[in-house]
């Protein structure tokens, strides 16, 4: 990737609900705006349970139902390494944000972590800024999560963009 060049990353819990939507919408979304050579868009989990698993296929299915192909995603985990490589951690949830900041060796490291929802004006006048975790739900948990998710990626999206200036 050229020097101006940015790597977002997207956190959930396991990397097989919440974090796989952003990762999926969000590169279609650079993609579509001529960005794909400036920006990288990935996802990990907090915790190793999933590692090299698909996403879970409510994901699939929801994402498959609005234009988007989730098929192809794997489940990674992040560690305190993967500051090294990025420069905005999406956290889910304020549980999301804890672990990130105990991985944190920086405050650079640190400065780099915000909640997914922060980028959807709608969440942030609503004080909504936590991505619920759908995993027990049912279809509409996870139809939820999607339109979370979607709206807070166009607002991601334009924080890029002006970064990229």
């Amino acid at each position: 990737m050229p020097p101006s060049s940015l790597h977002v990353t997207f956190v959930c819990s396991g990397n097989i609900c919440r974090s796989p939507m952003g990762d999926v919408i969000l590169t279609q979304l650079v993609e579509e705006a001529g960005l794909s050579d400036r920006v990288l868009v990935t996802s990990s989990g907090t915790g190793d349970w999933h590692v090299g698993e698909q996403a879970d296929p409510r994901t699939i299915e929801v994402l498959h139902r609005h234009g988007y192909d989730g098929s192809t995603h794997r489940a990674r985990q992040f560690d305190k390494t993967t500051f090294d490589e990025v420069d905005l951690v999406l956290a889910s949830d304020l549980g999301h944000v804890r672990a990130l900041r105990r991985l944190a060796r920086t405050d650079a490291d640190r400065d780099k972590i915000r909640l997914v929802r922060e980028f959807d004006p709608k969440a942030v006048a609503e004080g909504t800024l936590q991505t619920d975790d759908p995993w027990y739900g049912d279809e509409a948990a996870f139809a939820r999560c999607f339109r979370e998710v979607e709206a807070a990626c166009h607002g991601i999206l334009s924080h890029l963009k002006e970064r990229l200036r």
